[in-house]
């Protein structure tokens, strides 16, 4: 049993997705840091952009980390992540311009779009090691 517990957290750090998160992770704690030297509400933002990315992100980890049925292709479990990842990200847009107020909307979408941009990142830096090999 232990076995496995190891097991399942080293493929939970090998996965590409993993990474992704948690470089999206790591720089929403950079820029919501940056932020607070300037303003509170500035910060708030950023965490809320991260938030709203890192929460979905999560959950397209976990569907994707459940093992595939035999017999099946994993796209419907890769679909059922991708839409529910959608999902979480739309609710999560909804919950914060609702309920957060104050809320400076350019540093919101400006941390929620460099995260975006954090994916093709690690994604690159992925690629580069593979071509390496």
């Amino acid at each position: 049993m232990r076995e496995k517990a190891s097991n399942r957290l080293g493929n939970l750090t090998k996965s590409p997705i993993f990474q992704i998160v948690a470089a999206q992770f790591l720089a929403t704690f950079l820029a919501s840091a940056l932020c607070l030297v300037f303003d509170r509400v500035a910060a708030i933002s950023a965490v809320m952009a991260g938030i709203t990315c890192v929460v979905p992100g999560c959950y397209t980890l976990v569907v994707s980390l459940r093992p595939v049925i035999k017999g099946d292709s994993g796209l419907s479990q890769a679909l059922r992540g991708e839409v529910g990842k959608f999902a979480l990200t739309v609710a999560l847009f909804a919950l914060v311009f609702v309920f957060v107020k104050p809320l400076n909307v350019w540093v919101f979408f400006g941390t929620f779009v460099g995260l975006q941009l954090c994916m093709a990142v690690v994604l690159l830096l992925q690629s580069r090691k593979l071509l390496k090999r």
